[in-house]
């Protein structure tokens, strides 16, 4: 059964709270790339990967950022249908890219080829999301006067074994044995990238950000 075969209305509905969530974290994440680039529209694009149902796509499109969608599958309509391994652009055609909850349904080994094809089609950055099933055994979030709200949290491996299901299709999750941490964010470098920000959010605890920006060819080693 796929995320949306079952009605809005019902309580096993793809989007709940946390999902709405991650939605706004997304578009801020878009809206502070423009901000950095000067804000000019015009000359600014974004690749989304895996858009689904198009919420996401059309409140950026509503404030003017120029959005080409891709997907496989045509019931969602994107602007192109096609395979993040295989990305059918030219090199450097968008600002951004970003695949959110994307890369978490192929195997470890084809994410390293829908990475390479992100960064090649990217100019600047790239943003990811893949969930982090690690456990919360503390979190603390600080906020004083003049200081910036702080957020500390203390997380252990979930210790299991990523089995794949036709019903969530994961082949990986962040935590779980065969994917810790540090295995992704090596994976990152490997490609050619720099994290610029990463992390679980307070809010959505479940998924794991990363902010990637493009190591130009002559700067890797």
């Amino acid at each position: 059964m796929g995320a949306y075969d079952v009605p809005f209305y019902s309580d096993k509905f793809y989007d709940h709270k946390a999902r709405w969530i991650h939605y706004f974290h997304q578009i801020r994440a878009v809206a502070d790339e423009v901000r950095k680039s000067g804000g000019d529209l015009e000359k600014w694009s974004v690749l989304e990967i895996g858009p689904v149902h198009g919420l996401v796509t059309q409140y950026l499109r509503k404030f003017g950022v120029k959005v080409t969608t891709l997907d496989y599958k045509p019931e969602y309509k994107p602007d192109v249908i096609g395979d993040v391994r295989a990305l059918p652009f030219p090199d450097d055609t968008f600002d951004m890219a970003f695949a959110c909850e994307v890369l978490e349904h192929m195997p470890f080994e084809d994410t390293l080829k829908a990475l390479g094809e992100m960064r090649r089609v990217s100019r600047r950055t790239v943003l990811i999301s893949v969930p982090d099933a690690r456990r919360t055994l503390m979190g603390l979030r600080l906020k004083l006067p003049l200081i910036k709200e702080l957020n500390v949290s203390v997380r252990c491996p979930a210790f299991t074994r990523q089995i794949v299901t036709t019903e969530r299709g994961h082949h990986w999750e962040i935590g779980k044995i065969g994917s810790p941490l540090r295995r992704v964010r090596k994976a990152f470098a490997d490609v050619g990238f720099r994290i610029v920000r990463s992390g679980p959010l307070p809010d959505t605890p479940c998924n794991h950000y990363f902010l990637l920006e493009k190591i130009p060819v002559q700067e890797q080693s």
